[in-house]
């Protein structure tokens, strides 16, 4: 039985929230949630196994984010070009490949290359996967599809980190089992990938395409003069915003840790709960973001982001305060993060959806990378200054934000 029959056509579906496309794409944002967020917790075993320095340490925990923004930009382009199916199975591959061998690492070169390798991969599977679940959802259930796949993503973070506590007790080489266990599920949804049907607009954009020169609709198209404005607009917000996102996300046992208040399985054990509230909060705002518009969720997420931010140092005292500012800056981080990714996937057209889309992650992942090196250089010397400066950033991201048209209710490539 082919379980994605029918979906090439939604009109003739009934209208149900959980799709086959949807399930598969989110199982793909699942994992890159969690190989992004595991390392987190795997660096702490990993430093003095390598006997890291403080360069080398950042290096590992970015080490993904790297590969991501290769990932996002080229293979964002070449599924525009080869179409979303063929470029979902291949990327799911590589995951099942680089995962393996960043588990068997032996020394930091060879983990860092294969964590890159890794993070292509991750960074793969958001242009083509959100783009698929727009161009396939029912249209009353696109915004919603799209912050589903948001939120798997936080369940993968969350699954890290109890992954984490469980294998914490065992010793010093559970760092291998932490990076790869995600390889099993990957290959299970490689598999399934296999039985994927292509998007039936890009098919039909395809069509369109051979009208024009080779490379128009998928570089031009979103540098064009009616588009050109939003393309700068959300890839800029989206860099803004990974530097926090991930600047203190992806730090926040090695925060923990620094305090001296908690034991390694408390720290996995206390950012499970951080997360599962994040986890919470994401829900919440995907059962109301056509209510509430995608626009205004943004906007509401950063301003609580950058408020929580520039009050975190002054609770670093006690392990109470830490804990309350970060779990309310993970409340407000997890409606951002829910609409950073919808605003290109609806504002830009079927034929260049996955390039535009994939360089607006790629933008955001720059973001990422800076954001971690330098937190990293901060937590680690315990200086306030990264966490005043990073709250400035998401200020900037939530004053841009005020001029992205609101995309909620509105025809995908209609949206002005």
């Amino acid at each position: 039985m082919n379980i994605f029959k029918n979906s090439r056509n939604p009109s003739i579906q009934p209208v149900s929230f959980f799709t086959a496309p949807l399930l598969l794409s989110s199982a793909g944002m699942f994992l890159d949630g969690y190989s992004l967020t595991v390392i987190a917790f795997a660096i702490i075993l990993i430093n003095p196994y390598f006997r890291l320095n403080t360069l080398e340490s950042g290096l590992i925990i970015a080490s993904v984010v790297f590969g991501s923004i290769i990932g996002a930009l080229l293979i964002g382009y070449f599924s525009d070009v080869f179409g979303r199916k063929s470029v979902y199975i291949l990327n799911m591959a590589v995951f099942v490949i680089s995962g393996t061998v960043s588990a068997f690492s032996v020394n930091f070169i060879m983990l860092f290359l294969s964590r890159i390798a890794l993070g292509v991969a991750v960074g793969a599977d958001y242009p083509v996967s959100n783009s698929y679940i727009a161009e396939t959802a029912p249209e009353a259930l696109r915004g919603k599809h799209l912050s589903f796949a948001g939120l798997s993503f936080g369940i993968g973070s969350i699954f890290s980190s109890l992954t984490a506590a469980a294998l914490f007790p065992f010793g010093r080489e559970m760092w291998r089992f932490m990076l790869g266990i995600g390889v099993i599920p990957a290959l299970i949804v490689m598999f399934l990938r296999i039985s994927m049907p292509e998007s039936e607009r890009w098919i039909n954009a395809k069509c369109i395409k051979k009208e024009y020169k080779k490379n128009k609709l998928y570089i031009e198209g979103m540098f064009s003069k009616p588009h050109i404005k939003n393309t700068l607009l959300y890839s800029s917000i989206w860099f803004l915003y990974d530097i926090g996102a991930y600047g203190i996300g992806l730090l926040i046992p090695l925060i923990f840790k620094k305090s001296g208040f908690i034991s390694n399985e408390g720290n996995a054990l206390i950012t499970s709960l951080i997360l599962l509230i994040g986890i919470a909060s994401s829900a919440a705002g995907l059962l109301n973001i056509d209510r509430i518009g995608r626009k205004n969720l943004q906007l509401f997420g950063f301003a609580g982001m950058g408020i929580s931010l520039f009050l975190l140092p002054s609770f670093y005292g006690t392990l109470a305060g830490l804990a309350a500012v970060i779990f309310t800056a993970e409340i407000f981080n997890s409606l951002a993060s829910l609409t950073v990714g919808i605003f290109p996937a609806e504002l830009s057209r079927t034929s260049f959806r996955s390039s535009a889309y994939g360089f607006s992650a790629m933008a955001g992942k720059i973001g990422a990378v800076c954001g971690v090196v330098i937190m990293t250089y901060f937590v680690r010397e315990n200086k306030d200054l990264g966490y005043y400066a990073v709250a400035c950033l998401i200020s900037a991201a939530f004053f841009l934000s005020f001029f992205l048209p609101e995309t909620g209710n509105k025809r995908l490539d209609e949206i002005k």
